[in-house]
């Protein structure tokens, strides 16, 4: 990828618009994105700048800095980004590049420190951003002006999010429907039990892609498939069953304050979603078995009262989380080029919980490691296929695959949206039978 000058252009990355405009207006309405969407480096910095410098992303949880001090960082594309816990508690994030002549200030993913210090020219600055160092007689330029460029950060019911770029997309009805909702898992109170850094070979989208259908599942995720409802409700047979255990479901989630059971996945808001699902019967939580594998968190921990479903919550373009009544998995995808993009799985626990004592990592963990993993192999085998010269894009399913349908339309509308030519935003999905996603 190449850089543009910034300023004469607008643009971060090189691609040209009226180009990247064409391809999208060429799409046929329905279906699978064309090969370029998945291969081109040209459309990938066009992803770059107008979706991923645009729209609010998910860095990381805020437990994974409880301390004053405690710092994080997040690298993306040519951004990095630092999150850190102030001396007054406060959580900040910043541009990791130094105000003197530019180094990263901030050379590894997390750490402790009482201050910043560039390891360049030793400029120091305080945790909330200003420089410390004297600059006014040697520099003749007041140290006030001279602090780490702000990130604007929103946190939602302890789940970051950061806005790269300086005109992002409103995030307020996001964070208010998603927060509402994640409050009452406990993430607040949380702690980091384990995460997992994956390369994948695969485009960002196609990942996202296949988390938004589970047309695969019962092919793919034996494990997943036993635990919840995804496919059972496209059976006449099996049907009944799942009607059934959304209503109980319903019942129990209300009386709990929790609001309503969906047993399907479809997304809440254009791009986002927040819907508590039942599991199957006899199950409490996300694990092999169904069984516990951490103490309770959140409102469940107060009650003292198991809902048996799981929070699901997903945010384009890179975040996705279930969270059971005991634990919660997230994941967070950076893309690295137009084949390969990073993800990050990550399990929580309540503060309080003991390894060894309270959960084992070998209890803990499975469930959704196996079935991330299943899909990255999935996802691998996907991008393998479309790098083909003979890959054309075939039809979605009008039953089992309206939610990729609707995360195309988004990215379309969300990549296009700044161009000459418009291209509407999709509706949240109307609750149907037919639509779902894992």
């Amino acid at each position: 990828m190449t850089l543009e000058l910034v300023g004469m252009t607008g643009s971060v990355y090189d691609y040209d618009p009226e180009r990247i405009e064409a391809l999208c207006g060429a799409y046929r309405g329905a279906g699978p994105l064309t090969r370029p969407f998945y291969t081109s480096p040209e459309i990938h910095n066009a992803d770059m700048d107008r979706i991923w410098r645009r729209h609010w992303l998910y860095a990381g949880h805020a437990c994974l800095i409880p301390r004053p001090g405690d710092w994080m960082t997040w690298a993306i594309g040519f951004d990095s980004v630092i999150l850190a816990r102030g001396k007054d508690g406060e959580l900040r994030a910043f541009h990791n590049t130094c105000r003197h002549r530019g180094a990263r200030v901030c050379r590894e993913e997390q750490g402790h420190a009482r201050a910043f210090v560039c390891p360049y020219h030793a400029w120091t600055y305080d945790l909330d951003g200003r420089l410390k160092t004297a600059t006014e007689r040697e520099f003749g330029v007041h140290p006030s002006r001279l602090g780490l460029h702000p990130v604007p950060l929103k946190n939602v019911a302890g789940l970051l999010f950061v806005a790269l770029g300086d005109d992002p997309v409103s995030f307020d009805r996001v964070a208010a429907e998603v927060g509402d909702e994640m409050k009452h898992q406990g993430l607040e109170d949380a702690k980091l039990a384990k995460s997992v850094r994956y390369t994948v070979k695969a485009n960002w989208k196609l990942v996202f892609e296949n988390n938004r259908e589970c047309y695969h599942c019962n092919t793919a995720h034996p494990e997943y498939v036993r635990g919840t409802y995804d496919t059972a409700r496209f059976s006449p047979q099996t049907m009944p069953e799942v009607e059934r255990a959304e209503k109980l479901a319903s019942e129990r989630f209300a009386r709990m304050g929790l609001g309503d059971a969906m047993a399907s996945s479809e997304m809440t808001g254009a791009y986002w979603r927040a819907a508590r699902t039942p599991l199957v019967e006899g199950w409490v939580t996300q694990s092999l078995d169904g069984k516990r594998v951490a103490p309770l968190m959140g409102t469940f921990r107060a009650r003292n009262e198991w809902s048996a479903g799981t929070l699901r919550s997903t945010i384009f373009p890179n975040f996705w989380q279930h969270a059971s009544d005991d634990h919660a998995v997230a994941t967070r995808l950076t893309p690295i080029d137009a084949t390969t993009c990073q993800a990050d799985v990550t399990w929580f626990v309540h503060k309080d919980a003991v390894e060894g004592k309270d959960y084992d990592l070998a209890k803990l963990m499975p469930f959704w490691q196996r079935t991330s993993e299943q899909d990255w192999e999935i996802c691998e085998a996907n991008q393998a296929g479309i790098l083909s010269p003979r890959y054309e894009p075939g039809p979605y399913s009008s039953v089992r695959e309206t939610n990729v349908q609707h995360f195309v339309d988004w990215y379309l509308g969300a990549l296009v949206s700044r161009f000459r030519r418009s291209y509407p935003l999709p509706r949240a999905l109307p609750r149907t039978s037919e639509s779902k996603g894992h």
